[in-house]
């Protein structure tokens, strides 16, 4: 009888807990980050993903893609783009100040766009 009546209020829980979850807004977002190695990878993906309202940032070494998932009602994709960029990484829209830049280790100064 005990185990049944747990049961039911955990199975509550659940319920009630991914009731909430299906409000979250979500956009998956897919640009340019300049980079070369594996150190920038955790440079760059470590700039965003410690941000409220962001859910995930993955960059392509190969390809310099970053995808990013995040909530637009708790950051912006232009301050994600921010928040590289002041890690000295520069993207399809943002560029790093060459300070920012000139102080990444010296593999992961990569040929700057123009």
């Amino acid at each position: 009888m005990k185990k049944a009546i747990f049961t039911t209020i955990v199975l509550a829980l659940i319920s009630l807990s991914s009731f909430g979850q299906a409000d979250i807004k979500k956009k998956k977002e897919t640009f340019t980050v300049y980079g070369n190695c594996g150190m920038c990878e955790r440079t760059i993906e470590a700039a965003v993903t410690d941000q409220k309202g962001v859910f995930s940032a993955d960059w392509n070494q190969e390809t310099k893609k970053m995808v990013v998932s995040y909530n637009p009602e708790k950051i912006t994709l232009e301050k994600i783009k921010q928040r590289i960029a002041n890690a000295g990484y520069d993207s399809d829209s943002h560029r790093a100040t060459d300070k920012k830049y000139n102080a990444l280790h010296g593999c992961c100064q990569y040929e700057r766009p123009e």
